[in-house]
């Protein structure tokens, strides 16, 4: 009787080891979930700070301040104050100067002041790519 039972458990033990294997199995190769279209306000921080770095990239090549405005307001509520703070914390750390010349562009046009702005702001093409 015992032994009945042993094998019994055993076998329930087997089958449910393949099933969460065949359950992990599909869920992670054949069926796993796709984010797509999702908004930029629900990415995590550092992505979030790298698609504030990509808008200003993108400005600086169309100089589409409407679309740029649209960009920084899928940040999430207060996506304007976000990507000042982007812009501010890529001088502070000293990142690279193109980019800072890019955030500072579109953060002055977005109506941003400061006097850390000020020094990337000067000359004929200040946040232009080359």
């Amino acid at each position: 009787m015992l032994r009945r039972w042993l094998r019994i458990l055993g076998l329930v033990g087997i089958g449910l080891a393949a099933g969460a294997g065949l359950g992990l199995f599909l869920g992670w190769n054949v069926w796993p979930t796709e984010y797509t279209d999702a908004v930029p306000a629900i990415m995590q921080e550092n992505y979030r700070q790298d698609y504030a770095h990509m808008i200003a990239a993108a400005y600086a090549v169309d100089g589409d301040l409407a679309a740029a405005r649209q960009r920084v307001a899928s940040l999430g509520e207060a996506g304007a104050d976000f990507y000042f703070s982007v812009t501010l914390d890529a001088i502070l750390l000293g990142q690279d100067e193109t980019e800072i010349r890019q955030l500072a562009r579109l953060a002055a046009d977005l109506g941003y002041e400061s006097p850390a702005l000020t020094p990337y702001l000067r000359g004929e093409n200040a946040g232009a790519t080359p």
